[in-house]
């Protein structure tokens, strides 16, 4: 009887440190409960624009990628409300305007069909642009060069393994992007370097 009483204590220990709503979650949103409450304290249940009803933590962010399958990096601090997914919402570097080059870590194309654009506003004439995206694993990645038209001038080629450049010398001065996608049916995390050199 003794064995009995101590195994209902130990079970019931153990249902009570599993509580489904436990506000310990990560800022990772997740779908919401069918039922009230939807999402345990400290998370409202939100529209995530995609038809989705998901718990995000107050104050966090929904990151654009599904909530299954791949994990994308959360890059909303670049992305935005409006993201950055057009050359008109494009993410404002200080590239060439207030330094000559930075890398960006912790960047996701996702979900499938995503572009992402960086803007670079070259302020001295003939200046050389390169732009690297790199990536640990996962699926190959594209990058192109546009104009201020959105008209690619210089495409990305390998640069070894899970890496790609694209460079274009003797720029006029004006605004230029550094646009990185992937394949329709890719998802993956990337890392970008941009940088300005010349003349």
């Amino acid at each position: 009887m003794r064995m009995l009483i101590l195994g209902s204590l130990s079970l019931g220990f153990v249902l009570g440190a599993c509580n489904a709503y436990s506000p310990d979650l990560g800022a990772n949103p997740f779908l919401c409960g069918a039922e009230d409450p939807k999402c345990p304290d400290g998370y409202t249940c939100t529209d995530d624009g995609n038809a989705r009803m998901v718990c995000v933590a107050n104050g966090g962010a929904i990151v654009d990628a599904p909530l299954s399958g791949f994990q994308c990096a959360d890059d909303s601090t670049l992305e935005t409300a409006t993201k950055n997914d057009t050359i008109q919402t494009a993410y404002q570097t200080p590239v060439a305007t207030q330094r000559l080059d930075i890398a960006f870590a912790g960047l996701a194309i996702c979900p499938e069909g995503d572009k992402d654009n960086y803007a670079i506003n070259t302020t001295t004439a003939n200046q050389n642009l390169e732009i690297t995206v790199t990536w640990d694993s996962g699926m190959p990645m594209s990058a192109s060069i546009l104009n201020n038209g959105g008209a690619s001038i210089g495409n990305a080629t390998s640069n070894g393994e899970r890496s790609i450049k694209a460079y274009v010398a003797n720029l006029p001065t004006g605004t230029y992007y550094a646009q990185v996608f992937a394949a329709a049916t890719t998802k993956n995390n990337y890392k970008l370097a941009i940088k300005v050199a010349g003349p």
